[in-house]
């Protein structure tokens, strides 16, 4: 973060900041309506044991539920001497509701500063905060072997990343960040710190789109690992792997200016090496999401956009009863609708 301040003060140097901040700022407001066919991630045999064992549903009544979301974003662009320079700030907040899932509603926010110096050329630093996050009821072990409990999580994710052109309408990306995921109480033994890098290539094509390829490593650490409670023993560290591939096609299609496909694969093996832990010694999962996703322009400032996602996680185990556990699919879709304004008052 020092760096950036840094690399900041030394662009603007010389000039007053009123120079600078004498550009617009564009907001966009967005409301999506979506529905999630599997909100707590249930595999074929807890979704029918849930009729028998209502600590499953953790007091929802249906597997799947609608929900809606309301964001609202603001982006100003700092145009320096330099024709070929510019600053970009960009904040973003959003709020989540499902009305089929009570325990399932949260807010997220983004905030970026990014410093570009020509096509494709950019340095960018985000803060990205996902707060408590509802995964599903899990059973509170320092508890009891029954008694149940929500659990929820907050991300606080810092990451830095420089885009850079290898020739022409070709690009690459990379990226390093460090996420904090750290749950509510009862469930601390699974906080996690996670170190993530990756490198994207895309490339640009005249009279179709952009394609382009992404891989992630990373690496999570349980920092709480035989530091809490008697649950803490189990540790939950992993590694994980992913590689990601959009493909966007902007010359229209059935009456859509942009429409778009991506498949994205992960992999996660857990650390954990011990008898004493059959649901993570050596559990891994193999998961695919495939996206598919269309834009449409109504008007000058209004924007409608749909996405379709499939997702299918296979999880692999010693024990049978771990991988038929926590194997599942899900099927989401969403329709968001985005208006943008320019406040100008200069």
């Amino acid at each position: 973060m020092k760096f950036i301040l840094v690399l900041l003060t030394s662009i603007l140097w010389g000039q007053s900041w009123t120079y600078y901040l004498n550009s617009p700022i564009k907001w966009t407001i967005g409301l999506t309506n979506g529905y999630d066919n599997n909100v707590l991630r249930l595999s074929e045999i807890e979704q029918k044991d849930a009729a028998l064992d209502e600590s499953i549903m953790g007091g929802a009544e249906t597997f799947d539920s609608h929900y809606a979301r309301f964001s609202l974003s603001g982006i100003k662009k700092i145009q320096l001497n330099d024709r070929k320079k510019q600053i970009q700030l960009y904040a973003k907040g959003n709020f989540s509701n499902y009305s089929q899932n009570d325990n399932r509603h949260h807010w997220s926010g983004n905030l970026k500063a990014t410093y570009r110096w020509g096509s494709y050329r950019k340095l960018e630093y985000s803060l990205r905060h996902l707060d408590s996050y509802y995964i599903r009821h899990y059973v509170d072990r320092d508890v009891s072997s029954a008694q149940t409990a929500s659990c929820n999580f907050t991300d606080r994710e810092q990451r830095l990343l420089i885009s850079h052109p290898l020739k022409r309408r070709l690009w690459v990306t990379g990226f390093v960040s460090h996420t904090q995921r750290y749950f509510d109480k009862p469930f601390t033994e699974f906080d996690l710190d996670i170190v993530t890098t990756a490198l994207k290539i895309s490339k640009k094509f005249s009279g179709f789109g952009t394609i382009a390829i992404e891989g992630k490593y990373g690496v999570a650490d349980n920092i709480t690992f035989g530091k809490t409670a008697k649950a803490s023993d189990l540790d939950r560290s992993y590694t994980h792997i992913e590689w990601y591939m959009p493909i966007s096609y902007n010359q229209g299609f059935i009456g859509l200016d942009d429409i778009g496909f991506s498949m994205r694969r992960n992999v996660r093996l857990y650390g954990a090496e011990t008898i004493g832990d059959p649901l993570h010694s050596g559990r891994s999962h193999d998961e695919i999401k495939l996206d598919i996703w269309g834009e449409k322009e109504l008007g000058y400032n209004l924007t409608i956009n749909g996405t379709v996602r499939y997702r299918k996680r296979t999880t692999n185990s010693q024990f049978d009863w771990v991988s038929e556990l926590k194997t599942f699919d899900q099927v989401q879709a969403w329709v968001t609708l985005e208006w943008d304004m320019i406040y100008d008052r200069y």
